[in-house]
């Protein structure tokens, strides 16, 4: 994990960066991002961050948006590449690539082709890792940044490739399953980004969601809290001045300082598990994000081009 030192105790992480900390090319292979976390804790507008922080670097960035999520669309910077990649899109184009041409494209019109995916259990996830990997072998991108589904279809996609090894023995299914573990177990090329919120809930799930990652040997590039309350709005005055507060104005404070006190905590425990820092991100006076808050929340994460 690559990270560059902030304010505080709070790190900027750019996992764009390769672990010796130079920048990855295209001609080499683009490094894979799996942008990883709990439903709710801002996987998406992470996704998006990391690549205005990239595109800021100098690097051709490729962002992959799972069953189009077209909000990437309006989030991510005009000269950044974004694709929706579906799991009945991507076992349509692995079985034209295994010339099955007619076939698929039968499935795909008479919408059995799903069906068919989930007949064969971690088919789905398979293909869909193997366009990723497609993708980032195609020498057009130096990232590919993968906005993942939610823990729990995350943890089974990544596991599903060692599982299909388990009992394919042979054909073009255990060569694809090879092809993706070769690229997700390669610290140079691929590494997962975890998302989370300064909430127990999503503290916890995300440090079982990192023994996760590192069950299936991929490397952790770094972790990202969300929605962090600023200290500055913390209102801290002498208690002769409280005194003469009304009750409710002295009750929402106090619940503001309470807040801000268990969401350290959880920060805290977050980085103590890890034995690593974190980097956080100020919670949005606004829930209607847009592409230029999100520049915004680029530009005072990283200030200037990473590299």
């Amino acid at each position: 994990m690559v990270e560059i030192a902030m304010n505080g105790s709070s790190n900027t992480v750019a996992p764009w960066l390769l672990p010796d900390g130079t920048l990855p090319t295209a001609e080499r292979g683009a490094r894979v991002l799996l942008v990883l976390g709990k439903g709710g804790v801002g996987r998406t507008t992470t996704t998006a961050l990391l690549a205005h922080g990239a595109h800021a670097a100098g690097l051709k960035v490729l962002v992959i948006a799972i069953d189009g999520k077209s909000s990437l669309h309006r989030l991510c910077p005009d000269e950044v590449d974004v694709r929706s990649v579906s799991a009945g899109s991507a076992l349509e184009d692995y079985l034209l690539d295994q010339g099955f041409g007619n076939f698929a494209r039968r499935l795909a019109q008479s919408g059995v082709i799903e069906v068919v995916g989930a007949a064969a259990p971690g088919i789905h996830d398979l293909v869909v890792l193997g366009k990723v990997k497609q993708f980032a072998n195609a020498g057009q991108h130096d990232v590919v940044i993968l906005d993942a589904p939610a823990t729990g279809h995350a943890t089974s996609m990544l596991s599903s490739v060692s599982g299909l090894l388990d009992i394919v023995e042979g054909g073009p299914i255990r060569e694809q399953a090879l092809d993706v573990q070769r690229l997700l177990m390669d610290a140079d090329r691929c590494g997962a980004v975890v998302v989370t919120k300064a909430e127990t809930t999503p503290v916890n799930e995300s440090i079982e969601l990192i023994s996760a990652i590192h069950s299936v040997d991929v490397a952790f590039a770094g972790a990202i809290v969300n929605a962090v309350e600023p200290d500055r709005l913390l209102i801290n005055l002498p208690e002769k001045e409280r005194s003469h507060l009304p009750s409710e104005v002295a009750e929402v404070i106090d619940a503001a300082i309470a807040r801000h006190q268990q969401s350290r905590h959880n920060i805290s425990r977050f980085i103590d598990a890890l034995g690593n820092s974190v980097m956080e991100v100020e919670k949005l006076a606004t829930a209607d994000l847009n592409r230029d808050l999100v520049a915004e929340l680029a530009n005072s994460a990283y200030g200037e081009p990473v590299s």
